[in-house]
């Protein structure tokens, strides 16, 4: 499991790093050609649209592998290490539960969408629209590679979510 969320982080990554550069460059095109040519591109918008929705996603997928999500551990550091380890082993299989639950959804969401286009750049909708599968298929691999290693190891306090 942690090969495999392993071999996501770096998907991601690269994934990241390659949509935020596109992202850039389309914007920085865009400005200049509406403002300094006065020829605006007509899909400039729409494109930085959908890679920040990518990038969103897997942004998040990524926060969960580093669990670098806000948390609030007073109640959590009550417990012994032992408490402190059902605890984190039940709110990660609340979590599990709910990605899971999401991704049926999404999934069930994009393989039923029609045919239908983009306004501007008239692509497939389901492209962008990926994005949320995509990105909570890679945070469940993440969350379950945590979840293994919780079952397999007390975390130290710097794990806790």
């Amino acid at each position: 499991m942690k090969t495999l969320s392993n071999w996501v982080e770096k998907f991601e990554k690269i994934a990241s790093i390659i949509l935020m550069a596109a992202l850039t460059i389309v914007l920085f095109i865009g400005v200049v050609y509406r403002y300094f040519l006065n020829a605006p591109l007509f899909w400039a918008n729409e494109a930085s649209i959908f890679m920040m929705t990518w990038l969103t996603f897997l942004g998040g997928s990524l926060g969960l592998k580093y669990k670098s999500q806000a948390s609030i551990t007073f109640l959590v550091d009550r417990f012994s290490n032992s408490g402190k380890r059902v605890l984190l082993i039940i709110t990660h299989l609340i979590i599990l539960l709910t990605l899971g639950f999401l991704l049926y959804l999404s999934y069930e969401w994009v393989l039923t969408l029609s045919p239908q286009k983009s306004s501007s750049m008239r692509i497939p909708m389901w492209i962008p629209y990926l994005s949320v599968p995509v990105g909570l298929t890679f945070a469940f691999i993440h969350m379950l590679d945590y979840m293994v290693d919780l079952l397999k190891k007390t975390p130290k306090r710097s794990d806790a979510l």
